[in-house]
């Protein structure tokens, strides 16, 4: 993972509205940025281990096509107490040609996702047991519990399961709720003097879009270019080298001013699912006491966040009202 963490999603809010009234769009946002203040919190109580930084955010075109649905975006975020700010070709603070921009102070944050997960799992040990390499073949029901068999034969009894385990399993290959895709990633090697306005996190709206943000090495790291994946098939070698030189070319022209020091350091690709309404799948599935926990959608590391905080409400019988934008039963 990138580790981009932003409140906004990967479409705009216009573009929502087949699947989210304007009210809800409104929450969801407002749900990412109470996620990013929820992860500064976690983080800060039990010490920074993982190289976070609340970072702004910047959305933006470079098409004169595209220019009227980011002042769009704009206008809606502004309409409805988010604190943006508008930038286009006479106000540009970046080294790379825009025509608009969204532009969010408070927008987003970073982090090293490994480190981040290390983190939490060292915290969680003194109140939890967690078993490594251990595959759980078969969930059947037995006098009201729940029993789930491992692959060494071993049984245990629960209350409650959580199914968590990423983007190739059967509620997905059955549905078309998730499409999968492949996306791609380049980091470059440390930058001297690297610096543009604010060490935003960039992401443009081409299709398939872009990312980008800096590492505390000093270094860029720059993704996207997706490509669809079918969840059976490896992912293409051919194509990702394709595309990791496709996007050591676009990372030049954004900024001529470093192109000559670039060095590609590392080159990554993996799979991610995404909804309909950019909401990942996280809920009581058909069968009582069986919940999914699946991080797709736009922001992964958001919906998480607030994910286990949707499922603890489901645990108490207290109502939520964003339960029915990520159920895994839902039509969307």
């Amino acid at each position: 993972a990138t580790a981009l963490l932003e409140y906004q999603l990967d479409e705009f809010a216009e573009d929502l509205t087949d699947y989210l009234s304007y009210d809800e769009i409104i929450e969801v946002y407002k749900m990412g940025l109470k996620s990013i203040k929820k992860i500064e919190k976690f983080i800060k109580e039990k010490s920074n281990h993982c190289g976070f930084h609340l970072r702004p955010t910047f959305l933006y075109t470079n098409s004169n096509l595209d220019k009227k649905d980011i002042i769009a975006e704009y206008n809606f975020r502004k309409e409805n107490g988010f604190n943006v700010q508008l930038f286009d070709e006479k106000n540009n603070p970046f080294p790379f040609e825009l025509k608009a921009g969204v532009y969010a102070e408070d927008g987003g944050c970073e982090f090293n996702p490994y480190l981040f997960t290390k983190q939490m799992i060292e915290n969680a040990k003194n109140q939890n047991k967690i078993f490594e390499n251990t595959k759980i073949e078969n969930l059947s029901k037995q006098d009201g519990k729940i029993i789930a068999t491992t692959n060494f034969g071993e049984k245990i009894i629960c209350n409650k399961v959580v199914v968590a385990t990423g983007f190739n399993f059967e509620l997905i290959n059955k549905s078309n709720i998730c499409e999968r895709f492949v996306s791609y990633t380049i980091t470059t090697k440390p930058i001297e003097n690297l610096k543009y306005f604010k060490s935003a996190l960039i992401h443009d709206n081409s299709a398939p879009y872009h990312y980008l943000r800096t590492l505390k090495s000093g270094s860029l790291i720059y993704g996207g270019a997706d490509t669809t994946w079918n969840g059976k098939d490896d992912i293409d070698t051919k194509t990702a080298n394709q595309k990791y030189v496709s996007l050591e070319k676009n990372l030049k022209k954004m900024f001529p001013e470093f192109a000559e020091q670039f060095e590609i350091d590392k080159r990554f690709c993996g799979a991610f699912g995404t909804t309909k309404n950019n909401l990942g799948l996280i809920g009581e599935s058909k069968v009582k006491n069986i919940y999914y926990f699946i991080s797709c959608g736009a922001n992964g590391i958001i919906n998480a966040m607030f994910g286990a905080e949707l499922l603890d409400d489901l645990f108490q019988g207290k109502h939520n009202p964003l339960t029915p934008l990520f159920s895994p039963l839902r039509e969307i």
